[in-house]
């Protein structure tokens, strides 16, 4: 934990783990629902649909004004996928409920192996959240989480 906690003042962390090899295209139900509005203010930001984002491997949500609330939706598609691989939330305003959203998630998701968070205002107390979730998360290899 001493190692990804002193991620923090640096620009990314390289997890040696062994990437999945699921290909499964099916989502899970999550243990918590989205309200159907927040879902669909939150694609009207991003673009897409939750359908596209939950089949995706890869999500570029960099640079579109999401705010923690908005990040809970982001949390939503991530517990809700199982190929999203590459997940990019950097230069948002998630702040550290963004990221405890997140780290909830990563929790439970079993295929992630790059997460971008950096500039998006995170304390301490999210950046702990992410260390904790990731005590039980073999996956990820790729963490930034800077600025």
């Amino acid at each position: 934990m001493k190692a990804i906690l002193a991620c923090i003042s640096f620009c990314h962390i390289d997890f040696a783990s062994p990437l999945p090899t699921s290909t499964s295209v099916e989502a899970s139900e999550p243990a918590h629902l989205m309200p159907e509005e927040a879902v669909a203010q939150f694609f009207t930001k991003v673009g897409g649909s939750f359908q596209q984002a939950v089949n995706a491997e890869t999500v570029m949500w960099d640079r579109k004004q999401l705010y923690g609330e908005d990040a809970k939706v982001a949390a939503y598609v991530l517990s809700a996928s199982r190929v999203l691989t590459t997940l990019d939330l950097q230069a948002n305003f998630i702040g550290s409920e963004g990221a405890i959203a997140i780290a909830d998630a990563l929790k439970f998701n079993g295929v992630l192996n790059t997460l971008h968070l950096s500039s998006n205002g995170i304390k301490n107390e999210g950046a702990i959240a992410i260390a904790e979730a990731l005590k039980g998360n073999g996956v990820l290899k790729f963490l930034v989480l800077a600025g």
